[in-house]
């Protein structure tokens, strides 16, 4: 009980001493919107404490897994016993079909209610890989000489906004300050992350040339979620809010973040914010839907009735490394390795030594595809791990250690 309260005095120290904090917090979390945030901070600390005592080995793990692939569950609920996750959920597809789809945790810190197959996450930037087989064939967007390529590779030269950041629901706001920002690169000529921007670019091109111009919710609903069967909201319907489990941080992260960061993930479990399409981070699906989406990249779904999204020559052109291998990123002057919208992860999940692409999103969830070994993969979580070295690893390096093992002995 004694580290128990030095922990809490620690933690209050670092987020109720400084002045800076109310400042910080009110570049994005509106003034009489104070209150709640300062409460929420409270509850999530007393909750973080409080679930270092919570144990047993009901993990609430259920789910589907075909025979030879069961190896995944014992993986899965590892995770669960090492406090990696609170609760999350894994799906993969192999040769077109379904061979995983587990669930498990709790829904939130109260310990209460189970994350089941019905519970829906905010999945941060691994909303972007959705994007990008959106706009692949499209032409030029009406932007001085920033083509399709350039925006889809991370080189457009707008990697965040200028304007104040309160603008964030409001498609039309950041559109215009977009329209009115100076690229800070001539685009095309060097590349680095765009976070937020990427969304809004992307959404924007697509509303531009659909001769529908549909927003880019209706969009993916019409083109991609309903023809494919994928559960998949960026601007979430208010009758499925109840099913959106909250994002939450570790003891360890509360203490190692700085005041910015909490306010900014308190945001994200506003419900103003999933009801916003702001399609480069806060797309809201499970992880049998993301593993469904980059499975319909790469074949043909349901014993080959549901015919491949994408065709082999719009892939390859997707995938391919549009970064060049001695070029750092223009903003952090570390190394990237972008396609057209997609994240290569090659060097980062050396063991299928093959090309690999998707998107992480922040804390830890993610999406992709191993083309070669007709593989797709999502892992998706409520947990944030945002101070951790490698977080997304430590969850699945396991996992995909003994699935490539499998699907190895397979071919």
């Amino acid at each position: 009980m004694a580290t128990s309260g030095r922990k809490g005095t620690q933690i209050s120290k670092i987020l109720f001493s400084p002045r800076t904090f109310k400042q910080r917090c009110s570049i994005i979390v509106p003034p009489n919107k104070m209150v709640e945030c300062f409460i929420w901070i409270c509850i999530l600390l007393i909750s973080a404490i409080c679930s270092s005592s919570h144990g047993g080995d009901d993990y609430n793990i259920d789910g589907m897994v075909v025979n030879e692939w069961e190896f995944v569950r014992d993986s899965f609920k590892e995770n669960f016993v090492e406090q990696r996750d609170l609760g999350a959920s894994i799906a993969i597809y192999h040769q077109g079909k379904l061979v995983v789809d587990l669930w498990g945790g709790w829904f939130d810190r109260s310990f209460t209610k189970p994350y089941d197959n019905n519970t829906l996450q905010l999945v941060f930037s691994a909303t972007k890989g959705l994007l990008q087989n959106i706009g692949l064939n499209m032409d030029k967007m009406a932007k001085e000489n920033t083509t399709v390529a350039d925006i889809l590779s991370q080189r457009a030269g707008l990697p965040f906004i200028s304007d104040p950041s309160e603008q964030i629901f409001n498609w039309t706001a950041m559109i215009h300050s977009l329209e009115h920002q100076r690229p800070l690169w001539p685009p095309g000529t060097a590349h680095s992350y765009h976070a937020l921007t990427y969304g809004w670019l992307a959404g924007e091109l697509i509303r531009r040339v659909d001769p529908k111009k549909r927003t880019v919710w209706q969009f993916i609903q019409d083109e991609i979620a309903n023809p494919f069967q994928i559960e998949f909201y960026i601007g979430l319907p208010l009758e499925q809010a109840y099913r959106v489990s909250p994002l939450t941080l570790s003891l360890d992260d509360l203490r190692a973040m700085n005041d910015s960061m909490k306010a900014f993930y308190i945001l994200y479990n506003d419900p103003r914010l999933h009801r916003a399409e702001i399609p480069a981070a806060n797309g809201i699906t499970s992880a049998k839907s993301l593993a469904r989406i980059y499975a319909s990249l790469i074949t043909n779904l349901d014993d080959g009735k549901q015919k491949r999204l994408l065709d082999e020559t719009v892939l390859n052109q997707a995938t391919k490394l549009n970064t060049p291998k001695d070029e750092l990123d223009f903003i952090t002057n570390t190394h990237s390795a972008f396609g057209m919208g997609f994240t290569l992860f090659d060097q980062t999940f050396p063991m299928f030594k093959s090309k690999i692409f998707g998107h992480i999103g922040a804390g830890g969830s993610i999406g992709f595809a191993v083309p070669s070994k007709n593989l797709s993969f999502a892992y998706v979580v409520n947990q944030l791990d945002m101070t951790r070295r490698n977080p997304t690893r430590q969850r699945i390096q396991k996992i995909l250690e003994k699935v490539s093992t499998k699907i190895t002995a397979d071919y």
